[in-house]
């Protein structure tokens, strides 16, 4: 499957399922889309080979799930070495990875029930739930260590949390009669919400940030920085007829989708504001001292 086949794929499945989308397939960024509906915030990265992600990518995506509070993952059909499987939870730079076809599982509420694991293919039981059941139908550690082909001692280690594989974790759902095999939560697992205080070293930014604005700076997206304010503030840098419309363009896309506000800072600019997005000039940052100053001209050129 090519990457604009798994695009169509993925974007097709988001829409199915109510979400509002941006996507930023042309550029070289830490991810491809932003998706929103009721319920959670999703920022994807999708690749045919997942091992063409570099890190500086992943921990960029991780940072911007943190900054708004998105599920990351990572959709993509194989490594260097085999093809993914439809049915199992990977792991890239600490971000759950998985095929378009197990995406299109998880939004229709199925579930996934394996993850790889340094190199092999494992499922978490509810040990608790597991040792409660046999004790209750009077079945010995020893004896249901015989009837699925395994030692007392890895038996034991069961009831202790130890992971197995999905074939022995469905032999002692039969044995015992009871679902043992815990789900993978694709969609619920997000980074708690952060708020970054990083040092701009590009001179608009640091005008910005000496404002009082807490930012978190990203050098593989659309946007130069996230703002930390009353909710999120997209902001990025641009100069001349040409880069700040385009730039603008690409802002209104991702802070509509997350509702939150969004500027472009920029030398001089004869315009207040691009399709919605307000432009602040380096002048304007001069005459203000005080967050609430910039809040205030953002509001305004909103308006324009």
């Amino acid at each position: 499957m090519t990457r604009e086949q798994m695009i169509s794929r993925v974007v097709t499945a988001l829409k199915k399922n109510d979400f509002h989308i941006a996507t930023f397939f042309g550029s070289n960024t830490c991810f491809d889309l932003i998706a929103k509906n009721q319920n959670i915030t999703l920022a994807i990265k999708i690749y045919e080979n997942i091992d063409s992600i570099r890190k500086e990518q992943g921990e960029e995506l991780k940072k911007l799930g943190q900054t708004i509070n998105a599920t990351c993952l990572i959709i993509g059909e194989k490594t260097k070495v085999f093809n993914l499987k439809d049915d199992t939870v990977y792991n890239r730079y600490d971000i759950q990875t998985i095929t378009s076809k197990a995406f299109e599982k998880v939004l229709d509420h199925e579930t996934l029930p394996s993850k790889y694991f340094k190199g092999k293919y494992i499922v978490d039981m509810d040990f608790n739930e597991l040792k409660r059941k046999r004790e209750k139908l009077n079945i010995s550690l020893q004896e249901l260590a015989n009837r699925i082909g395994v030692a007392t001692d890895t038996m034991n280690r069961f009831e202790r949390g130890s992971s197995t594989s999905l074939e022995t974790a469905k032999k002692l759902e039969h044995e015992l009669d009871e679902n043992l095999v815990k789900e993978i939560d694709i969609l619920g697992k997000h980074p708690h919400k952060k708020d970054f205080d990083d040092e701009p070293n590009e001179r608009l930014l640091e005008k910005v940030h000496d404002i009082g604005l807490k930012m978190a700076l990203f050098n593989h997206s659309p946007f130069k920085a996230i703002g930390s304010s009353d909710h999120n503030l997209f902001i990025t840098t641009g100069k001349g007829k040409f880069d700040i419309p385009k730039k603008a363009l690409e802002l209104k896309k991702a802070s509509t989708v997350v509702n939150s506000d969004s500027i472009i800072v920029t030398t001089e600019y004869k315009y207040k504001n691009i399709d919605g997005v307000p432009v602040i000039e380096e002048s304007d940052l001069e005459t203000i001292s005080k967050l609430k100053d910039l809040k205030k001209i953002i509001r305004e050129r909103e308006q324009e």
